[in-house]
């Protein structure tokens, strides 16, 4: 608990500054000292999961970050005949492999998507038409007080790319899945994953898809129409394979990344009159922070 880390050895684009604390819990006894000591210290804080669609600004950052990807919150067990409990640090990769070898299907769609349960929900992760809020049961976390609380689906009033979480922590969450052949799931997420690959440069240091589809408009192909692949701002770059992607080529800064987005804004907004927002979450640095 407080040892000082760079947080871009723990991000998927490679990039991020050092917090001026850094927890991680691997008990809820100790997530909530870690808000405690937060709230004595009147110090923002910021969760991390796996590091994916995040931007993080570099330098010294002026909040704590609480780190759940530990052994303490990677739990995945079958809760019954159809339902399984995963913590919030588990890998959705780990979730769907356990999901496949218990014969329960429902989450095939995720195959491929980087993260963790916890991230997965805070962001209502989705693919080929699904969300993960469609097979959730109830949520746990922990509310910035530190009281332990569990949410029915409906109160977190998810849409797209968003949950209300009002600040909370997810600790776990149980997920009811229907009876399914191994095989065919297996078959279902080797798809998923082929289709990604094909599409997603996944295998470079990225963030994950940067600005959300506007209404009636896919981002990616406003952004291919543009002719943006391949423009490159210091060590950032458009994705050659998905204009919706920026690639760390090396040495990129989060000044770097930003400029690119400012630049891919704007020239949807001039070519197509469509103001594209940022499906990545943003972690600035001191002079926003607040």
């Amino acid at each position: 608990m407080g040892q000082e880390v760079q947080l871009r050895h723990l991000t998927t684009l490679r990039l991020g500054g050092t917090p001026v604390r850094y927890f991680r819990p691997l008990t809820e006894h100790e997530l909530r000292d870690a808000l405690e000591q937060c709230a004595r210290g009147d110090l923002a804080w910021r969760v991390l999961g796996g590091g994916s669609n995040l931007l993080v600004d570099d330098g010294d950052l002026p909040y704590a970050v609480i780190h759940m990807r530990t052994p303490g919150f990677c739990h995945v067990a079958r809760t019954g005949e159809l339902s399984v409990r995963a913590g919030a640090g588990a890998g959705t990769a780990r979730l769907l492999a356990y999901c496949k070898e218990q014969g329960l299907g429902g989450l095939e769609f995720l195959a491929g998507i980087p993260g963790t349960v916890g991230g997965a929900l805070a962001d209502n992760a989705g693919a080929w038409g699904h969300w993960i809020s469609e097979r959730l049961l109830r949520l746990t976390a922990m509310t910035p007080e530190g009281r332990r609380r569990e949410y029915a689906p409906p109160e977190l009033a998810f849409s797209y790319r968003r949950t209300d979480l009002d600040g909370a922590v997810v600790t776990e969450a149980e997920f009811l899945l229907a009876p399914r052949d191994p095989e065919l799931i297996g078959r279902r997420m080797a798809r998923h994953f082929r289709d990604r690959v094909e599409r997603h440069p996944v295998h470079e240091p990225s963030a994950g898809c940067i600005f959300k589809n506007a209404p009636g408009h896919s981002a990616g192909r406003l952004l291919d129409l543009c002719g943006l692949k391949g423009l490159r701002v210091g060590g950032a770059e458009v994705s050659k394979l998905h204009a919706n992607f920026i690639l760390n080529r090396g040495g990129a800064t989060a000044a770097d990344v930003l400029r690119l987005i400012d630049t891919m804004k704007e020239t949807v907004r001039r070519q197509f009159g469509v103001e594209l927002e940022m499906e990545v979450r943003r972690w600035p640095g001191p002079a926003m922070a607040a």
